[in-house]
């Protein structure tokens, strides 16, 4: 009873975390940019491996880099996943450095068996944010002066997903997955003037993205090795965006003037990956990811900066119990090592906004409980030409809570 008690604890405190921080943000000033910065939003154990996933198989957590990957959940069990992460991040530019501590979710979502052969899972994600200050200077036209303006954002792209696996064969997986993309992003402009000016722009987006993924894995009994190979297309999919300028004259707000803006798309691009993973001596696994998107066939409508192709490389090393009878609990700790480098799909001042990240963390098994803890640091704007560094610490936490269903009662 008691562990039943200290779930719905946990899950409560997090449920009440959720309400209020669902739609916290990265405060990066990057995220200014396009339909703003997308997030990490996996697994805790896959952020730790390096946001590797597209060949790892998830019996006891939900891994949504590969709907494949849901075939391998044991039989009779439901998993519900609640994520979360608190970042701390110190930006530095030639005019200082600003410190900025968040915390957000990033995951809250559920998967079971609905057939012998057929798995489901549901969830919702933030997909991007935006939340940024930028202090700059606009000159006044016709003189050599300027006025001060300030750049604000704030909101971001969020989605309700299904996805469904299916196993075709003890080494075969497919999978496929619907997401509905819905948000509001609001970006303000405030020059500063003889009487402030403020122009608010809202805009609010829609539309449903697809994806495919499959899984294929072998095993090699003389070499005790365990190998599985894994494949994702999530297709280009269009974003409807509606939404208004006001614009305001005074800080008093006494004079407000509001438009509608003309129906503008954007999208997100066609994105392929592949994975890999290894399995030695069912203890030590190592995965590797490739994922390369099309944002160089993007046209962004929000932001004049262009596109180019993304290319992200992930690898992970993990490191399994050794004992199969855990006589403590430290002898069944998961310890998880990851590296991550994301070259970014975008440029500014000809410059382009890179992304590498190192992790390590731990998973816990718990009493129908698993607990995983990672910690990261990287750099964004890894290039010395960059306007604008990023240096980020960051936890991620999951829980995932295992619960039997589909088990018949007897009766003694």
């Amino acid at each position: 009873m008691m562990h039943i008690k200290i779930n719905r604890i946990t899950g409560i405190s997090f449920l009440c975390l959720f309400a209020q921080t669902f739609s916290a943000q990265n405060s990066s000033p990057y995220s200014y940019f396009g339909i703003g910065m997308f997030n990490n939003v996996d697994n805790s154990r896959n952020i730790a491996l390096g946001n590797t996933g597209i060949a790892l198989e998830a019996p006891d957590y939900i891994n949504s880099k590969n709907p494949a990957a849901l075939t391998s959940i044991t039989a009779k069990n439901a998993i519900f996943d609640i994520s979360g992460t608190f970042r701390y991040n110190s930006i530095s530019s030639n005019l200082g450095t600003d410190n900025r501590l968040n915390s957000n979710f990033t995951n809250f979502s559920a998967a079971f068996r609905i057939s012998k052969n057929a798995f489901v899972s549901i969830g919702m994600q933030p997909t991007t944010s935006a939340d940024y200050k930028i202090k700059s200077t606009i000159p006044i036209e016709g003189t050599l002066g300027e006025y001060p303006i300030t750049y604000e954002g704030s909101g971001g792209i969020s989605n309700w997903g299904i996805n469904l696996g299916y196993k075709i064969n003890k080494d075969w997986s497919v999978g496929g997955k619907v997401k509905n993309n819905f948000g509001k992003i609001i970006r303000k402009e405030i020059i500063t003037t003889t009487s402030d000016l403020e122009i608010s722009r809202n805009i609010r987006y829609t539309g449903f993205s697809y994806g495919l993924g499959t899984q294929y894995s072998h095993e090699f009994e003389e070499n005790r090795f365990h190998l599985v190979l894994g494949g994702t297309v999530n297709f280009k999919s269009k974003l409807t965006s509606k939404g208004e300028v006001v614009y305001t004259e005074n800080s008093d707000y006494t004079n407000s003037v509001t438009t509608k803006l003309s129906s503008e798309n954007s999208s997100l691009p066609l994105e392929m990956g592949i994975g890999i993973s290894l399995l030695k001596n069912e203890r030590y696994r190592l995965s590797f990811d490739f994922t390369q998107s099309d944002w160089n066939k993007v046209k962004s409508t929000a932001t004049s900066e262009k596109y180019y192709k993304q290319n992200t490389y992930g690898l992970g090393f993990e490191l399994l119990p050794e004992k199969k009878r855990i006589e403590k609990l430290s002898e069944a700790f998961i310890y998880r090592f990851g590296l991550n480098y994301d070259t970014g799909y975008y440029k500014i001042n000809n410059a382009k906004i890179d992304k590498i990240e190192a992790t390590v963390g731990i998973g816990i098994p718990l009493k129908k409980t698993v607990l995983n803890l990672n910690y990261g640091y990287g750099i964004h704007g890894v290039q010395k030409n960059v306007a604008i560094r990023e240096n980020y610490h960051m936890l991620n936490i999951s829980f995932n809570f295992l619960d039997t269903w589909f088990t018949k009662r007897y009766i003694d």
